[in-house]
């Protein structure tokens, strides 16, 4: 699912299964960081817990250059939810352009 599809999903049933993340606006914060802000949809049918969202940046060769990981807010996801997350880089000066996100989490059992 490429990001052009993704405004146009109008319910959840049109979702893949699976815990989805979107990378949204990339810029510079007031500090002058750069910044990337996104989303993780739960759409795995089930509840999940400790979400984390991954990023790579990769440099004009593909070669990955910056990893970085953050929790969204929330990272306990019930089937539909939605997180929000951000990531501000303090080593990094230009504006986070050629990235890959993904997303890591765990099924929340406690009701099992």
């Amino acid at each position: 699912m490429s990001i052009q599809e993704f405004p146009e999903i109008e319910t959840f049933q049109k979702l893949p299964r699976k815990v989805i993340v979107k990378g949204g606006s990339s810029g510079f914060n007031a500090q002058g960081k750069p910044e990337l802000r996104g989303i993780v949809i739960n759409n795995i049918g089930h509840t999940v817990k400790d979400v984390r969202v991954s990023l790579i940046i990769f440099n004009e060769n593909e070669i990955p250059i910056v990893n970085a990981s953050t929790v969204p807010d929330p990272s306990l996801l019930p089937q539909g939810a939605i997180a929000s997350f951000v990531f501000t880089l303090n080593d990094y000066d230009k504006e986070i352009a050629n990235y890959y996100l993904y997303v890591n989490w765990k099924y929340d059992d406690s009701n099992w």
